[in-house]
């Protein structure tokens, strides 16, 4: 599994290559720097649950965990345990 520093280094690298965007640091602001407007977003988005394998409900969507590179690797992070629980939990029921 992935550790937040990795998962910060895939989302900086997936920004890079996906969406064009290059960061100076993992804490820039994406919206204060107009990195991601609706539709860099969705793409986002996409990509995220593409290269993660996790499911991201849009109307739980929280905007400040799309404010920097670290947040995303935070609530990616979350998704993985949120989806793991969930198969050890459909595992054991079977």
């Amino acid at each position: 599994m992935l550790h937040d520093g990795d998962l910060a280094s895939e989302i900086h690298r997936l920004l890079a290559e996906k969406l064009f965007v290059e960061l100076d640091s993992p804490d820039v602001d994406l919206l204060q720097a107009g990195v991601l407007d609706s539709l860099a977003l969705i793409q986002l988005l996409l990509h995220l649950e593409q290269q993660f394998g996790i499911k991201i409900a849009v109307d739980e969507l929280e905007i400040d965990d799309f404010r920097t590179i670290t947040s995303i690797a935070r609530l990616v992070a979350s998704q993985k345990t949120a989806c793991a629980v969930v198969g050890v939990r459909n595992g054991v029921q079977r």
